[in-house]
């Protein structure tokens, strides 16, 4: 019979095989209790059999309860897995992006594929461009996320609206933050939950936080992660990740010593997960970059110029450009720092062209202040008032108020710094 198949015990079983979490997660999105959804159809200890998987419904009855959640039978089904969503997951555990991409396209080419697994390709081809093309990225994942939903994948749903966020901070998005937001508040409402996905949207909404210079909220939101966890295992990069947030929210509230502490924690997570995958990830590229920044700061050079140097191979290794104009400004600033003016030029230089060429409208302003700040150095008011002044109007142009009021403090920092040599000259 068409409704039939065995149990682990070898005996036949009668009735139509469903996904029992779909079945539990559609009951729960349609607010009803166990009691509620099996009133008139089965009785409530059945309804909770087939949730737990130890029965399957008939197809009348199946039919009457997708009928009472307001969802179509489809949803409710148990379907054979494609093995290539096994090998896509793998992919993305490992963060082998290049072969999970590959993979991706090539089922999505397959005409013959379920919709499931076309939903689930699409979901990690936009998993896979995320770093480094996340404006192909956003299309993927905006669609993925629809048909999962509507394919009983809530769970994959709203860690594709999760992706989305991500992607549209690297693209500089203002909406980051609200659809971080958004992915974490539709995860919540999910039973049976991974707290490291949830780890990960927290991650995720506390650099969005910190982009946005909201440090406090920022970095309750890092701790937070660390809560959500648990005693759950984090890998390594997440833990990584996490500790770089703090990092630098220490940093913007003075704290460097303990900046400094995070920083190191994170580097050793990061580098162990490299030593590990041997796969180098644009978030260590981004990590190293930043302690080599701290580090110039604090006038360790070498070990900054190392850091720095390691960033931009890693960026270069990855093929990804996003991030990388910050590398650049950092090593134009540390040989500012060391007095080489002339290769100090160069490197903002280049920063500023990668930033203007990509479209990064912080990085570019950040470029131009950086710009500004040498020709103060060698006392040419005119070059650095046109430096700043270009840097104002791209943050005026990208409605970035907070990045703008941080950009004027700077201005009359160096206004004071050098103020006799610029008016002299």
């Amino acid at each position: 019979m068409g409704d039939g198949g065995r149990d682990a015990s070898g005996r036949f079983t009668r009735g139509r095989p469903i996904n029992p979490a779909a079945l539990r997660q559609a009951r729960l999105d349609a607010g009803l209790t166990l009691a509620q959804a099996a009133d008139g159809i089965v009785s409530r200890q059945a309804l909770h059999q087939f949730e737990a998987g130890k029965a399957r419904p008939g197809q009348a009855t199946l039919w009457a309860i997708a009928d009472r959640l307001g969802v179509s039978q489809d949803v409710l089904l148990a379907r054979p897995r494609d093995p290539r969503e096994r090998r896509m997951r793998e992919l993305d555990e490992k963060q082998r992006w290049r072969e999970l991409e590959r993979i991706a396209e090539d089922t999505l080419g397959d005409l013959n594929i379920t919709p499931r697994t076309q939903a689930i390709a699409r979901y990690f081809l936009g998993r896979a461009l995320v770093d480094v093309a996340p404006d192909e990225a956003l299309p993927h994942l905006r669609r993925a996320r629809g048909q999962l939903a509507r394919l009983g994948e809530p769970w994959l749903a709203a860690q594709a609206r999760d992706w989305e966020g991500a992607a549209l901070y690297l693209l500089e998005s203002p909406d980051a933050l609200s659809v971080g937001r958004d992915a974490l508040a539709r995860y919540r409402m999910l039973a049976d939950r991974d707290p490291g996905v949830e780890a990960r949207m927290l991650e995720h909404i506390g650099t969005y936080l910190l982009h946005r210079e909201e440090v406090g909220l920022a970095l309750t939101t890092y701790r937070e992660a660390i809560d959500v966890a648990g005693g759950s295992p984090l890998n390594l990069a997440r833990l990584a990740n996490i500790y770089h947030g703090l990092a630098s929210g220490c940093l913007r509230i003075n704290e460097s010593r303990k900046a400094l502490e995070y920083f190191e924690r994170a580097v050793a997570f990061l580098r162990s997960a490299y030593d590990v995958t041997g796969v180098a990830t644009a978030n260590l590229a981004r990590l190293e970059n930043d302690y080599g920044d701290l580090l110039a700061k604090h006038g360790r050079w070498d070990r900054a110029e190392e850091m720095i140097r390691s960033a931009l191979d890693h960026f270069t290794t990855i093929g990804v450009d996003a991030g990388r104009a910050y590398a650049l400004l950092s090593m134009g600033d540390l040989h500012h720092q060391k007095g080489e003016v002339e290769e100090a030029f160069r490197w903002t230089a280049e920063a500023i062209a990668l930033a203007e060429r990509l479209g990064e409208s912080v990085s570019l302003a950040l470029g131009y202040q950086q710009l500004g700040e040498l020709w103060a150095s060698q006392g040419d008011c005119d070059r650095f008032e046109a430096s700043f002044s270009r840097a104002f109007a791209i943050l005026d142009r990208a409605a970035l108020p907070e990045r703008r009021a941080e950009a004027s403090v700077r201005y009359r920092r160096i206004r004071a710094g050098e103020g006799e040599q610029l008016q002299g000259s």
